[in-house]
């Protein structure tokens, strides 16, 4: 069995291989549908891994969970060693999820229901001008959020569809 440290970011992820005996490998895979493969090529399924929770680890969460035995959501402000260690590396960060994982002292985070049904909202008439008018900028405030957190959250750097982004302005 091997435990698996990812120091996770938007556009690559810091692992670190460490075995039974010890002994652990570095490496750094960019943030892509290859770099993810390549990964998952060098998992095994009784492995068990430790993530720092991002804006974008339910994509990742999502690619890997079929490769290992467990996943271990790990919310770094709460993980006392990496939030206030001295030595800030992501490869010190990915070493110190291993041997924690390791030895079972993580608080995990939850991961939420896989489903998530969309969220009707319905806006109430407009009385003037203004509020329609107030309410359009809104929206297209919200959509342009919106754009951004799928983004992120489904496995894009933002740096790479910056035109999206700017098309729903």
């Amino acid at each position: 069995m091997r435990y698996i440290g990812v120091d996770l970011h938007k556009t690559n992820f810091v692992v670190c291989f460490l075995n039974e005996d010890d002994r652990f490998e570095l490496e750094t895979f960019p943030l892509s549908k290859a770099g993810i493969k390549r990964f998952t090529g060098r998992l095994e399924k009784d492995d068990a891994a430790a993530v720092e929770v991002t804006q974008n680890i339910y994509y990742f969460y999502d690619q890997i969970k079929a490769f290992v035995g467990r996943i271990v959501l790990v919310d770094t402000y709460r993980f006392s060693v990496i939030a206030k260690s001295k030595k800030k590396t992501d490869k010190a960060d990915a070493l110190a999820l291993a041997r924690f994982l390791k030895l079972d002292h993580l608080r995990e985070v939850p991961v939420p229901l896989e489903a998530r049904a969309p969220v009707a909202a319905s806006a109430p008439g407009a009385r003037n001008a203004g509020w329609a008018a107030n309410q359009a900028e809104e929206s297209r405030t919200r959509r342009a959020n919106s754009k951004r957190r799928c983004i992120v959250t489904f496995g894009c750097c933002i740096g790479c569809c910056q035109r999206a982004i700017e098309a729903a302005r």
